[in-house]
């Protein structure tokens, strides 16, 4: 085991893991190549790189940097938990969620959804709304017990 681990670097189980991954990988691609569009999965692919490395990334990276310095709380309050990945985690679900359903929720695809559906899409935009607003809301609870928690803490150490 010893001469495995300083050949290859790592245990066993992680050479397992990176084959399994390459052989789900490439069963993938294959599937992906069989189909009658490679193309324009080539062409969506290299454009989602390029979306996300020229535009989204900065934009979400800008963000954080903002609502890290919006939410960073005094020297004072230090000893009170940030805030910052409770708005965090709902925000980047919730526009994970628009990105994956976007077409649907402005209403940009209606009769082609209509058509291979039968479901009607008026309701999207608003069940989109109310995961949004749930998950924030679940969020701030869950900030509230953690603000909670932490002040009987500081009361049991007094």
């Amino acid at each position: 085991m010893a001469l495995f681990r300083s050949r290859y670097g790592e245990g066993p189980l992680h050479l397992l893991a990176a084959i399994a991954s390459f052989a789900i990988a490439t069963y993938a691609f294959l599937e992906i190549a069989d189909g009658t569009a490679p193309l324009n999965f080539a062409i969506w692919f290299v454009a989602a790189i390029v979306l996300h490395d020229m535009l989204a990334f900065p934009f979400y990276s800008i963000l954080g940097v903002i609502v890290g310095e919006t939410l960073r709380d005094p020297p004072a309050a230090s000893a009170r938990p940030s805030a910052l990945n409770y708005v965090r985690v709902p925000a980047l679900l919730s526009a994970f969620f628009f990105i994956v359903w976007f077409p649907v929720i402005l209403g940009f695809s209606d009769a082609e959804v209509v058509e291979s559906t039968g479901l009607d899409t008026d309701p999207f935009l608003e069940r989109w709304l109310l995961l949004t607003g749930a998950m924030f809301a679940i969020s701030a609870v869950l900030y509230a017990v953690k603000l909670r928690g932490g002040l009987r803490s500081r009361r049991a150490r007094r």
